[in-house]
Formats: structure tokens, C-alpha cells, sequence
């Protein structure tokens, strides 16, 4: 019995240093703006239409829907026309499938926002079937090859960062990372427990 307690006191100790590494791993990531001049900027998707759900308590007290863009997305969308502006790259490639319950494409979405931001529609690419960030990256690759875009600056909240650069090495991406910094989506929570357990989960599964 000694023995078993010994060693389930190792192994909880052992995943507790892991996943502390991880935090910390995903909080340096996060302040990482690496982009270079590349052929492509992949912006990666978020819930497009936010406003039209209601939860809990708040249900009771009147809510009222009030669908409106999702500020998470409209950030990471001002983040790459800032950077096509910039002529970090000529291309833009929108990554989102459909939002569960509202049905709206996040990548369609993200193209409307980003042609009202006066990118032209001949330089956006959209794919609209991903549902994760790993299908962000592996289904955007193949349109990417198949356009001959080969380098690649990868846009995503500071906290999913790490998880998106894990990804796109683990598909052998030529890229570099640009997060939007102002983002008003990367919370405490993200950093400490859905990212690093996401981490976890892409390596249990091997996507990273």
C-alpha cells in the first residue's frame, strides 16, 4: 500500500510540474510577435455572432437578444488587415466552419468584416469547414498549397498562441505568429486551465 501511494504521489506531482511548465509556457507564448514578410496571413476562427444566447439566472430577468459581431473576432480581424496594410503579406485566408446554434460561417464572417475594412475580395480566401484549431491549420493548409502560399503568419488570441504554433510545427507550416494583442478574449481562465489542458489533449490525441 506504501509502495502504491509513493507512486501515485509521483506521478501527481510529476503532472502538476508538467502543467505548470505548461502555464508558464503559455503565458510566454502569448507576448510572441514573431511575423515576418510571408505570402499568406491565416486568421484563426471564433464564434462569429455574439449577443443571441441566453444562460442561467440573466434568462429570467428580461433578456433581450441583441445579435451583434463577436468582439473576439472583430479584433483578431482588425489584427490581420493591420498587418496586410502593412504589406506582411498580399493574402488573407479566413479559417472557421459553422457557429453551432446560429448557423453562421465564422470564415464568411470574417471575410465581410475584413472587405468592409477595405481589403479587396480578390485577396481573401476562406475555409469553412474547421471546428478546432488543430482543422483551423490542417484544412487551411491544403488550400494553401493548392494556391502555392508557402509561408504563412498565423493570427489567433495571445492565450491560443502556443497551442496554434505546437500545431502548425506539428504540420510542418512555414509560419510565424502575430497575435492581437488587444484582444479583449484572452482571460486569466484561458491561460490557466482551457489551453494548457488543450495542449495536453493535442498530445494525448496527436495533433501535436
Amino acid at each position: 500500500m506504501k509502495k502504491i501511494i509513493i507512486t501515485l504521489s509521483v506521478v501527481v506531482a510529476i503532472f502538476l510540474l508538467i502543467y505548470a511548465s505548461l502555464v508558464i509556457y503559455v503565458f510566454h507564448l502569448s507576448k510572441q510577435d514573431t511575423k515576418v514578410k510571408s505570402t499568406a496571413i491565416v486568421v484563426l476562427g471564433e464564434k462569429a455572432i455574439s449577443g443571441t444566447s441566453c444562460f442561467g439566472p440573466r434568462c429570467q430577468q428580461g433578456f433581450v437578444a441583441n445579435p451583434h459581431y463577436n468582439v473576439c473576432l472583430e479584433s483578431r480581424i482588425n489584427q490581420a488587415v493591420y498587418l496586410y496594410k502593412s504589406h506582411y503579406a498580399p493574402k488573407i485566408l479566413m479559417s472557421g466552419g459553422f457557429d453551432n446554434g446560429t448557423k453562421v460561417s465564422e470564415a464568411e464572417t470574417m471575410k465581410l468584416i475584413a472587405e468592409k475594412d477595405g481589403v479587396p475580395v480578390a485577396d481573401i480566401l476562406v475555409e469553412t469547414k474547421s471546428t478546432s484549431t488543430y482543422q483551423n491549420l490542417a484544412f487551411s493548409q491544403k488550400i494553401l498549397n493548392k494556391t502555392g502560399l508557402h509561408s504563412t503568419i498565423i493570427v489567433t488570441d495571445p492565450s491560443t498562441n502556443a497551442r496554434a504554433g505546437l500545431v502548425a510545427s506539428s504540420l510542418h507550416y512555414s509560419y510565424s505568429l502575430s497575435p492581437d494583442m488587444n484582444s479583449p478574449c484572452s482571460h486569466a481562465f484561458n491561460y490557466i486551465f482551457r489551453e494548457p489542458l488543450a495542449i495536453i489533449y493535442y498530445f494525448l490525441t496527436g495533433k501535436i
